[in-house]
């Protein structure tokens, strides 16, 4: 991927793809409705799209039974076992010991 930087010190990436004529058509269509230039409709039209997708991923989605469970969990937590309370302890000498860490 080419990167330049533009008048405005931003920097750019050119994109080449090949598109079905129908879809090009109606986005330059689209584009002029707008009053933007291809190059802007597409940018964010592509940005809409990918944080579209990004969302939906990283969403967690729980059933009802699920989330029932989670709360339950939250709102009456387990005791600690054993390992996890020696993790703790050598969470607490590691930050004793080094303050300035990266915790």
């Amino acid at each position: 991927m080419n990167t330049a930087l533009s008048a405005g010190n931003e920097q750019t990436a050119r994109l080449s793809c090949r598109v079905n004529p129908r879809i090009k058509q109606r986005a330059e269509e689209a584009a002029v409705l707008l009053g933007q230039s291809m190059t802007d409709f597409t940018e964010a039209a592509l940005n809409e799209k990918a944080e579209a997708v990004l969302e939906q991923v990283h969403r967690i989605q729980l059933s009802e039974r699920d989330f029932q469970r989670f709360v339950a969990a939250v709102n009456d937590p387990q005791p600690p076992t054993k390992e996890l309370v020696a993790a703790m302890q050598e969470y607490e000498r590691l930050r004793a010991e080094e303050p300035q860490g990266n915790w």
